[in-house]
């Protein structure tokens, strides 16, 4: 598949946080691109944004497997 055939589904703060995104994502069947080919923002050599992207056809189903599962989400837990 090339690069435009790719969205963004979420833009995480650190890459544990968009790792653990790609990662429920595969789990659930959904095939996310790793963060290495995916790309990155940074401003003077610091990480500021990691952006997660899923095959567009998947786009839709994928938004509503991650929303489902920060319903989930414990009270407290940071979910994005």
């Amino acid at each position: 598949m090339s690069e435009n055939l790719f969205s963004v589904i979420r833009t995480a703060r650190t890459a544990i946080e968009a790792d653990l995104c790609v990662m429920a994502l595969r789990n659930a069947g959904f095939h996310p691109l790793d963060l290495d080919t995916a790309g990155h923002f940074s401003i003077g050599g610091a990480d500021i944004a990691f952006k997660v992207r899923v095959p567009t056809e998947e786009l839709e189903s994928a938004r509503a497997f991650l929303s489902d599962l920060e319903e989930a989400a414990p009270q407290g837990m940071p979910t994005h």
